[in-house]
């Protein structure tokens, strides 16, 4: 049960394996709220009151906007930790200075 939830949840949601997976993460995100306002949609409609639709679309994009945000950061931090291992594995620093002292 708790496979199928996973996946369930993973073929929704996670940027890497939903459909949206082709799409730069700007703009999965705009479709990923564009659908979250459907749904609401949907649901306030479906208890029938168009009240409703407003909280629920709300609730929605804080929800969906703090996931992506989360996400993208997490995915920034695991770029810059990547690329500070990639510099301390050249084992010495790189940069050429330019000692006019010693020259002249």
């Amino acid at each position: 049960m708790r496979h199928t939830v996973v996946e369930s949840w993973d073929a929704l949601m996670n940027s890497e394996k939903n459909p949206l997976r082709h799409l730069d993460m700007a703009t999965q995100h705009y479709f990923m709220q564009v659908l979250a306002w459907m749904w609401s949609m949907v649901f306030s409609l479906s208890f029938l009151s168009i009240y409703h639709f407003g909280i629920t679309w709300l609730l929605h994009v804080f929800v969906i906007g703090g996931i992506c945000m989360t996400v993208a950061l997490f995915k920034e931090s695991e770029r810059r930790e990547r690329e500070k291992a990639r510099v301390a594995d050249r084992g010495t620093d790189v940069r050429c200075v330019w000692n006019l002292d010693a020259e002249a």
